[in-house]
C-alpha cells in the first residue's frame, strides 16, 4: 500500500501519522510511504530519522488580513498544488493522510480531484484553519477531541479517533531506560522538554529551578533543550548539583518517557496524546502563541479532567515551576491519582481506529482517476 502523508512543520504534524503507518506495519501490510512538506518545517529533519522518503512543495499560509499578501500565498499555493498533482500522479499513492496545517493544503486539493481518498487528522481542541476550510474536500476527519466537533459544519463526516501514538512508545522498559542514560534507579525522574525546537522560555526555567533541587537526593531530570539552547543550558548544568542529563534532540523518546514520573512540556497535541496514552502526570506550559490558543485549550482539557497542572507561559518562572514539581514529589498519592487521569483519558487504540478507516477507504475508494493515469504517463514520458 502507497501512502503520502501531506503536512508537516512540527512533529505533531508528523508523528500521528506516522504513528498509523507503524501500526498498519505491525498489522503485516506492506506500507510505502512518501511525506510531502516544505522545506522549512522540520520534516526536512524527520522524514529521514524515522525512513520516510521526503518530497517539497511551495506553499504558504494565508495572512489573517486582507491585503496583498493574500495574493502571494494564493500563487505559492497555486505552485504547490500543481507540484501536488505531478508528486500524486507519478507515485499514485492508495491513500492520502493529511495532517493539517497549510502545508497539506495543495496536497489535498490534488487529491480531491485526482480522486484519491483523503483522511485528514486534526489532533487538537481547536481545530486549524486548514482543516475547517478544507474539512469539506476530505472523506473523513480524525479528530483528537470530542470538544474539536462543535467546530465544523454539520454533515462534515467526523470521527473522533483520538490522537494516533507510536506502537514503539510502549515497548520501552523503565530499567532499562535509566540503565542506557546512566541515571539512578533510587530517584524519580522529570523530563523536562519544549517540542521537536525546544522552548527558551522552559530552559530558562529549569535553569532557575535547578538550584532548589541540589540537595535533594530523590530526583533527576532529563533535558531536552533544542539546538540553539544545547551548548549553553548543558555548560551551566554542569556546575550545579544536581542529576541531570541534557539532550539537544532526543530521537528515542519513548526511553525518556519510559523513565519519567512527571513531565515538564509544552501542549502540543502530539506531545498531549503520548503522555496520556502512557500515563503520566504533566506540568504543561501551553506555547503562548500558538494558533487560535489551540496549547492552551489542550492543556485545559487535561487540566479539567485532573491529569496535568498548567503554567501560563507568562507566568513562568523558575521558582514556579520548581514549586510546581516539588508540590508533586512530596504528594505521591496525588501524583498517582493524576497519572491515572492521564491513563483514562489517553486512548492507546486511536492509531487502530485510523488504520481501520483508512483501509476501508481504500478498498471502497481506491481506484486511480483517468485524470491522474494521464498525468502520469505524461511526467513518466523521458
Amino acid at each position: 500500500m502507497k501512502i503520502v502523508i501531506a503536512g508537516g512543520g512540527t512533529g505533531g504534524h508528523i508523528f500521528p501519522a506516522a504513528a498509523v503507518v507503524e501500526y498498519l506495519k505491525a498489522s503485516g501490510y506492506e506500507i510505502e510511504v512518501s511525506l510531502v512538506g516544505t522545506r522549512k518545517g522540520l520534516e526536512r529533519q524527520i522524514a529521514p530519522r524515522i525512513g520516510y522518503t521526503p518530497m517539497f512543495i511551495l506553499a504558504k499560509a494565508l495572512p489573517r488580513k486582507l491585503g496583498p499578501g493574500i495574493l502571494v500565498s494564493l500563487l505559492v499555493t497555486f505552485i504547490g498544488f500543481l507540484q501536488s498533482l505531478v508528486i500524486l500522479a507519478v507515485h499514485r499513492p492508495n491513500v492520502i493522510v493529511a495532517t493539517g496545517g497549510y502545508a497539506s493544503a495543495p496536497c489535498i486539493l490534488a487529491g480531491k480531484l485526482l480522486g484519491t481518498p483523503i483522511i485528514m487528522m486534526e489532533p487538537n481542541v481547536i481545530p486549524g484553519r486548514t482543516t475547517r476550510l478544507l474539512a469539506g474536500f476530505v472523506d473523513e476527519v480524525a479528530l483528537g477531541f470530542s470538544e474539536a466537533v462543535k467546530y465544523f459544519k454539520k454533515g462534515t463526516n467526523l470521527r473522533v479517533t483520538g490522537i494516533p501514538t507510536r506502537l514503539s512508545l510502549f515497548d520501552e522498559e523503565r530499567q532499562g531506560a535509566i540503565a542506557e542514560l546512566g541515571l539512578e534507579f533510587s530517584r524519580r525522574t522529570v523530563f523536562i522538554f519544549g517540542g521537536s525546537r525546544g522552548a527558551s522560555s522552559i530552559n530558562e526555567a529549569f535553569l532557575e529551578a535547578a538550584s532548589h533541587f541540589e540537595y535533594r537526593d530523590d530526583v533527576q531530570f532529563i533535558v531536552q533543550t533544542g539546538e540553539a539552547d544545547y551548548g549553553r543550558i548543558s555548560r551551566e548544568i554542569q556546575s550545579r548539583k544536581i542529576v541531570a542529563k541534557i539532550f539537544a534532540f532526543i530521537d528515542d523518546i519513548g526511553k525518556a518517557y519510559a523513565m519519567s514520573d512527571i513531565v515538564v512540556s509544552r501542549a502540543g497535541a502530539a506531545t498531549i496524546a503520548e503522555i496520556t496514552a502512557l500515563g503520566l502526570p504533566s506540568i504543561l506550559i501551553p506555547y503562548p502563541h500558538a494558533v487560535a490558543g489551540h496549547q492552551q485549550a489542550n492543556a485545559d482539557v487535561l487540566a479539567k479532567h485532573g491529569a496535568a497542572i498548567v503554567i501560563p507561559d507568562r507566568e513562568l518562572t523558575g521558582k514556579r515551576l520548581a514549586s510546581a514539581i516539588e508540590h508533586l514529589l512530596n504528594n505521591p498519592y496525588e501524583l498517582q491519582q493524576m497519572a491515572q487521569r492521564a491513563s483514562d483519558f489517553g486512548n492507546r487504540d486511536a492509531a487502530r481506529e485510523v488504520a481501520e478507516d483508512i483501509l476501508s477507504l481504500v478498498k471502497h475508494k481506491g481506484r486511480l482517476s483517468r485524470l491522474a493515469a494521464i498525468i502520469g504517463e505524461i511526467c513518466s514520458v523521458r
